[in-house]
């Protein structure tokens, strides 16, 4: 017999009780130091109750990740939805990297921040959902460069694979440089999509048109990544036993 909506409404919030301590946890000792037991002693649970939603400790932080990329998700949306100018590559990618400073556990992600995340960095239980993002990136990219937004005098493999390598050095190379020539987020933000405007999309202002016309189109695609990643971080939240330890 399947749980009702109350006890499904009831696990999901437990389930956000946890992932709360433990992304204050991580954030405070780093992912190396913190246990299950921990965990469950900031939620106010038993052990066993973590294991009910997620079967491993990987698969708990990696729940944390993908709740904030939820998040990110959502003020991506919201930007959309609000301007249809938001759609364009120079301001997703700003909007990407200011969204970081609301989201220090992903910024972490981004920036391989090993003394946070440890061996979460690189591990294999995150690549479906890396596979995902990287798949609806290719879509979107896809449709930008279909409707005018981004230049076509360059390969679409070469310009693509010139974009990630761009993005991925605006996250990792700050960690590189001595502390005064570091770049605070916001300033780093602005010049991303400063170079990313002029190297990558035509000189001539976007088409209106064509924003309105794509913008609904992206934003779904915004909703189905979103919901893909929701289901990740709820674990088995339809589980029908309950534990004992609660």
């Amino acid at each position: 017999m399947g749980l009702t909506d109350g006890e499904i409404s009831k696990q999901r919030q437990r389930a956000e009780r946890i992932l709360d301590a433990a992304a204050e946890l991580v954030l405070r000792w780093g992912y190396k130091r913190v246990t299950i037991d921990e965990v469950a002693k900031r939620a106010g649970i038993g052990k066993g109750t973590i294991y009910l939603h997620w079967k491993t400790r990987e698969a708990l932080f990696l729940a944390v990740l993908a709740r904030d990329s939820v998040k990110m998700f959502d003020r991506f949306t919201e930007a959309v939805r609000e301007d249809p100018a938001e759609i364009l590559l120079h301001r997703v990618l700003r909007r990407s990297l200011l969204v970081l400073k609301e989201l220090p556990l992903l910024q972490a992600m981004f920036t391989r921040d090993t003394e946070v995340l440890g061996s979460l960095v690189a591990d294999s239980t995150a690549r479906p959902l890396q596979g995902r993002k990287l798949a609806s990136f290719r879509e979107y990219f896809a449709l930008l460069r279909s409707h005018g937004l981004l230049r076509t005098d360059m390969a679409a493999d070469d310009q693509l694979y010139a974009i990630n390598a761009m993005v991925f050095g605006f996250h990792l190379l700050d960690p590189l440089l001595m502390a005064e020539e570091r770049r605070p987020l916001d300033e780093r933000a602005e010049i991303l999509g400063a170079v990313v405007r002029s190297a990558f999309e035509p000189a001539d202002p976007p088409d209106p048109a064509a924003l309105r016309a794509l913008a609904p189109r992206i934003i779904d695609d915004f909703v189905q990544l979103r919901a893909y990643y929701v289901q990740f971080t709820q674990g088995n939240s339809t589980s029908t036993r309950e534990s004992p330890e609660e």
